[in-house]
């Protein structure tokens, strides 16, 4: 008996660490390999080819000393704050309704709003830029059509920075209406019919049941977009490529031109560290302020 129990337990080890050890591997690969790598070459003045002289921190200290820098990580917190409410209001709302009995062709519609999460940064850059070309866009078309000025989208900062950020909801709205369909459908119905039964309005529901009960599926869904918009890269190389100017260079993008344009991938692995600390800590702040997403 005390044989079979331990060629069993030997068994589910061998079978727990098959399972894991992919993911483990791929881990240490693409990850902590690469870390530690940066994390070398930032005390270092590696140019990506020849040169790799250690500097100690003169690569951290000329960091903080560069307004590139902090106007690069500047701009990225303004773009996420001012995006991520509609990262998560929107696809609430739409997960909301498409989930609500009364809404026929519920399917279809979810579908057509989840297609834009299946294109490719490239292609979604190439829409919105028609979309809001200057000469052709759609947009102007519409604005002149109800007797506006054309808009010079691409030489306005805070223009260009709107539209990024149209680009990117538009982009990943289907992303989050799927995250919270699947918090809303996990809520017992219990709880809507005694609402009912108690003669709540869809809105007293809504704000009284659905949006508390969410609250895990709500911080989880802050968190990924929070993430998402701090690294926003692909979609503003497809769109503005930085422009008007430097105005709407985040910290990415100008971690790409330190490390790819200047050759300065010394200078390029300490910033990307110190920008991944910061990203930690305020990722840390968001648990701990909503306790996880969990009931307080």
């Amino acid at each position: 008996m005390g044989k079979s129990t331990t060629v069993g337990s030997r068994r589910l080890k061998i079978a727990f660490w098959g399972f894991v050890a992919p993911s483990v591997i791929l881990f240490t690969i693409f990850f902590l390999v690469p870390l530690v790598l940066s994390i070398a070459f930032s005390f270092t003045d590696f140019d990506g080819w020849k040169t790799m002289n250690f500097i100690g921190l003169k690569n951290y200290i000329n960091l903080f000393k560069d307004n590139n820098f902090w106007g690069a990580l500047g701009r990225t917190f303004v773009y996420t704050l001012f995006s991520l409410p509609f990262k998560v209001i929107i696809p609430l709302l739409i997960a909301a309704l498409l989930c609500s009995d009364r809404v026929v062709g519920k399917g279809f519609a979810r579908t057509l709003v989840y297609i834009p999460v299946l294109l490719s940064s490239l292609v979604v850059g190439i829409t919105i830029n028609w979309m809001f070309s200057a000469e052709y866009g759609l947009v102007n078309y519409l604005i002149t059509s109800l007797g506006g000025t054309r808009l010079e989208w691409a030489l306005n900062p805070y223009l260009a920075t709107f539209v990024i950020s149209f680009a990117s909801n538009w982009a990943s709205t289907g992303f989050y209406m799927i995250i919270f369909i699947g918090g809303i459908k996990s809520i017992s119905n219990d709880l809507y019919e005694a609402a009912s039964i108690d003669g709540c309005t869809s809105t007293q529901t809504f704000l009284k049941i659905t949006i508390p009960m969410l609250a895990p599926t709500t911080f989880l869904a802050v968190l990924l977009a929070t993430v998402n918009l701090l690294k926003e890269y692909a979609l503003v190389q497809g769109i503005t490529q930085g422009g008007p100017g430097i105005k709407t260079v985040f910290i990415i993008q100008y971690i790409f031109d330190r490390g790819f344009n200047s050759m300065q991938y010394g200078y390029a692995s300490a910033i990307s560290f110190i920008v991944m600390i910061i990203f930690a800590l305020i990722a840390y702040a968001q648990f701990k302020f909503s306790n996880g997403g969990g009931d307080n």
